[in-house]
């Protein structure tokens, strides 16, 4: 039990990294300019439960020589998982099959007064975790107004047998001169189980979607109380249900893009956090005062600063202007060397996240200022406030942002 439990966690925890994995692939391929992206979503986000209802088909040992119809059964089913991307997700699915099996033909044939049709029946209970792999997000970019999206399922668990019918047990008296058993074990048991196929689903509503599922269950040989010259037996279901997707903290449902319409919003969005620098300035390092020649020089805030698209620190081409302009700043400004401190918005993520993207954003500019506009290493330092500090209050997007501070450069 140990070990199928360790396999399970691994199928969870590499579904979440093959999510990561896409997701940043993603992000590596979106050019310089490009402002739309997802939403920043936590751990809280894009769950979902659904019920489903159907039929399963064996296609075990001597199922293929009984009438189709008198092999399926009845299916139920529960699922609950999450999305952590429009590509990739993962599910926790409980069901319960009603089964038939059947004994082979040469005794059915040879002693019709004890088998009858040789059919049995039992009971089956599984519980899986499967990856769910949304192949229009897979190949294809995601819409938010797409309905229809086609879903790989692949996965595993344990199938539970019980409940057998009662007659099998006359099935395995001994043998005798008018008589040969079928041999059906009917204690309990648990088998470990593979889980493959596909769902179609339709969105009816933003929070209610219509699915049908197909899926193939490997298990082993000996689930249904017989065990022949192989090691798996197979059956087959089908079922339709409704998902419920619950709300994530920005109150949708589905994933959702945010974006600026293009560049020309940006350098707005920069012109005014530069109006609004008059008003309120983030709080410097504290003031170093050096005399030299009887001149002061002190801390300042430049009037150029270096915004970003929320969940971003790529320096689209319009904000690498600013940049040069904090490089050329230095090199007319031989007496001081640059801070750029980096900050996030607070109503964006949390504060851990949010310190870590604040700290890639000032080293975006760092690099950029060392590799693009050959400036000193050693005039200038990088520091991050996460969203513990917001310089501009009045719009929480203009806290996306790098900012430049000047200090008084120590000359050896």
């Amino acid at each position: 039990m140990k070990k199928i439990a360790v396999f399970l966690v691994a199928v969870f925890a590499s579904v979440s990294l093959m999510a990561q994995t896409i997701e940043e692939e993603r992000a590596w391929k979106m050019q310089a300019d490009t402002v739309k992206s997802l939403k920043h979503y936590v751990g809280r986000d894009n769950w979902f439960i659904g019920v489903q209802g159907g039929a399963n088909i064996s296609l075990s040992e001597n199922s293929r020589f009984g009438k189709n119809i008198d092999m399926t059964k009845p299916s139920f089913a529960l699922q609950v998982g999450k999305y952590f991307s429009p590509a990739v997700g993962a599910r926790i699915q409980m069901a319960y099959f009603k089964q038939e099996s059947r004994a082979n033909s040469e005794a059915i044939a040879a002693y019709p007064q004890v088998y009858g049709s040789g059919n049995y029946g039992f009971s089956n209970f599984g519980a899986y975790i499967d990856g769910l792999f949304n192949f229009n997000n897979i190949f294809g970019q995601y819409k938010e107004s797409s309905r229809f999206n086609v879903v790989g399922i692949l996965g595993g668990g344990l199938n539970h047998t019980f409940g057998f019918d009662d007659k099998v047990k006359a099935w395995n008296r001994p043998a005798s001169e008018t008589f040969a058993p079928y041999k059906v074990d009917t204690d309990k048991g648990s088998y470990v189980a593979l889980h493959a196929g596909v769902q179609l689903n339709y969105a009816i509503s933003q929070a209610l979607d219509l699915n049908l599922e197909a899926t193939f269950n490997g298990v082993d040989d000996g689930y249904n109380g017989t065990r022949y010259d192989k090691k798996w037996d197979a059956f087959a279901n089908v079922m339709v249900g409704l998902t419920f997707h619950f709300k994530d903290h920005y109150g949708a449902r589905r994933f959702r893009y945010t974006q600026l319409d293009d560049q020309a919003l940006i350098s707005e969005l920069t012109r005014k956090i530069d109006d609004e620098r008059n008003k309120k300035i983030p709080e410097p390092e504290p003031t170093v005062e050096v005399v030299v020649k009887k001149e002061v020089v002190q801390n300042q805030v430049l009037d150029m600063t270096v915004s970003f698209a929320i969940d971003k620190y790529n320096i689209t081409d319009i904000q690498k202007k600013n940049v040069a302009e904090a490089a050329k700043y230095l090199e007319e400004h031989p007496d001081v060397n640059l801070i750029i401190i980096g900050y996030a918005d607070v109503q964006t993520a949390y504060p851990a996240y949010n310190l870590k993207l604040s700290e890639r954003r000032a080293k975006a500019v760092y690099n950029m200022m060392v590799k693009e506009f050959n400036v000193d290493p050693d005039r200038i330092r990088t520091d991050f406030k996460g969203d513990t500090i917001q310089p501009y209050e009045r719009k929480n997007e203009w806290n996306r942002v790098v900012v430049f501070i000047t200090e008084p450069r120590n000359k050896q």
